[in-house]
């Protein structure tokens, strides 16, 4: 038996899909902890550590996720793309993974990762245009793949980044009720306020889930 190439990278793939959808559970889990109003601030604090820390993984094998199957799609012949595109194709996966550490290391300096958090969510929103545009297109016959699975599978993925905007969206003034909290002195209005925002972004956060295992169903069983 050979192992190729594409061989490899398929089975990156599903390990990154493993690590997006098993470490978000984990983040999912952890939120409930963190926002429990009769936990102490040490406490608080170390649950808060943790949850930021285990919501990396989801966020690098989304990209991961990304350039892997793009480079399968054009590898395999799914996608009619001259293999060039590779080149593209990862160095945009390398500067967003390196855009979504930069995030992470330097999170507690809000204003040295103010240009680099705007241009990583508006790049988010041309990719869901993008994708969508090239899905349906595909779905109508003119587009980069004759391959109705793979035009869904797109189509999915671009959901999914849908979910995760909606999230980034809810959240952002989640600091101004949950800040309080890590301080110990948060008003019983404040941790509603925090905790109903907290569901609200865990709805989106399960169509992220449903999605995946979509887009993983048409990628095993390949329909149309």
């Amino acid at each position: 038996m050979s192992v190729g190439f594409d061989d490899v990278l398929l089975l990156l793939h599903v390990v990154f899909f493993a690590y997006w959808l098993g470490t978000d559970l984990g983040v999912f889990y952890s939120a409930n902890y963190t926002l429990k109003a009769d936990i102490g601030v040490e406490a608080r604090a170390y649950c808060a550590k943790i949850l930021n820390f285990l919501d990396q993984p989801p966020r690098i094998a989304m990209v991961a996720t990304f350039t892997i199957g793009a480079s399968l799609s054009i590898l395999r012949g799914w996608a009619d793309l001259a293999q060039w595109w590779l080149i593209p194709i990862w160095t945009v996966g390398v500067l967003w993974t390196g855009a979504v550490i930069y995030l992470y290391v330097n999170g507690h300096q809000p204003e040295k990762i103010k240009t680099i958090k705007t241009i990583d969510f508006n790049f988010r929103l041309f990719m869901i245009g993008l994708l969508t545009v090239v899905a349906v297109a595909s779905l109508m016959g003119m587009g980069i793949t004759d391959q109705p699975w793979l035009a869904l599978k797109v189509l999915t993925f671009a959901g999914t980044m849908i979910c995760g905007v909606i999230v980034r969206v809810v959240m952002k003034n989640f600091g101004a009720s949950y800040g309080p909290m890590m301080k110990g002195t948060a008003t019983p209005e404040q941790v509603a306020t925090a905790q109903a925002t907290m569901a609200r972004a865990k709805k989106a956060v399960m169509g992220i889930w449903a999605l995946l295992i979509i887009a993983t169903a048409l990628g095993l069983w390949k329909p149309g």
